[in-house]
């Protein structure tokens, strides 16, 4: 048996969010965190919460799930995603800014010469 404290920090050790249990009897042992694997990045909120939190359904009137900047999630959302927002939080944006242009790609319409059809370049008559 664990207390609260314990299977929070499983749950945030193993699946990469935080959450936090609210007991109808707060110094009622837990059973352990039993899963050993994470979910599955497109599992929902909802999913993850009815096939990993059957034993605690009893024990707990609810669950708060939180983002990574410390705010409870208000909807559904999908794990991979929320686990996104840690990161985010702790060093920045995922995805490059709409700024910054990668070096080694070349639009078309700069080009010399153009392309027409299927790539090919135009046939001399």
């Amino acid at each position: 048996m664990s207390t609260k404290k314990q299977v929070e920090d499983a749950i945030f050790a193993l699946e990469g969010f935080r959450v936090e249990f609210d007991l109808f009897d707060p110094k009622r042992p837990l059973p352990e965190y039993e899963w050993r694997v994470m979910a599955p990045q497109r599992w929902k909120i909802s999913d993850w919460k009815n096939e990993r939190l059957g034993g605690y359904r009893t024990l707990a009137k609810g669950l708060t799930v939180f983002r990574g900047d410390g705010s409870p999630v208000p909807r559904d959302m999908q794990l991979g995603n929320l686990r996104d927002g840690y990161f985010e939080a702790e060093y920045g944006q995922i995805a490059r800014g709409g700024a910054e242009k990668p070096s080694n790609v070349i639009r078309m319409d700069e080009r010399e010469g153009g392309v027409t059809g299927r790539g090919r370049k135009p046939r001399r008559t």
